[in-house]
């Protein structure tokens, strides 16, 4: 009575044994830097990298990252710009760079950035949150950074 009970969860153990999945370990999204790409006398073309690191052995996609630029001026964060980006392709188990284009399209705000570059640098602080996802799981990792950008870097 007891062997067929013993053999039948002997093979659900054994079948299900390669079916066990590890658990999903948690991204993160790290802004690496801002650089200055293209100044004009209307607008500031910033590129913004971010890495993302999956230390899961499965790949993923960035559904979307969304984030807000600010630059520090006169003691208080001033909204500088918005970027968003979807559908990016997130390498297993390592760190996948992304490059995001941004655009400063008002006048005054560019005035302000300018004239913060020529003193000599200007402190940005970089605030959003990216989706990952993995299809049987998704993360949403918050991101927050503050960097300084001075004429010329890349």
């Amino acid at each position: 009575m007891w062997r067929p009970a013993v053999i039948l969860l002997v093979a659900v153990l054994l079948c299900s044994a390669g079916c066990v999945v590890p658990a999903l370990q948690e991204p993160t999204i790290t802004l690496s830097g801002v650089a200055v790409e293209k100044i004009t006398p209307g607008s500031i073309d910033l590129s913004l990298r971010l890495v993302v690191d999956n230390p899961n052995p499965v790949g993923a996609t960035l559904a979307r990252v969304s984030f807000d630029v600010y630059f520090f001026d006169d003691g208080q964060w001033v909204f500088l710009a918005h970027g968003e980006q979807e559908g990016i392709a997130i390498r297993p188990g390592g760190e996948t760079p992304v490059t995001i284009p941004v655009t400063v399209d008002n006048l005054r705000l560019v005035q302000v950035f300018l004239r913060g570059l020529q003193d000599g640098a200007v402190t940005l602080r970089v605030s959003g949150s990216g989706v990952v996802d993995y299809s049987v799981a998704t993360f949403e990792v918050p991101f927050d950074r503050t960097v300084e950008v001075r004429p010329g870097q890349a």
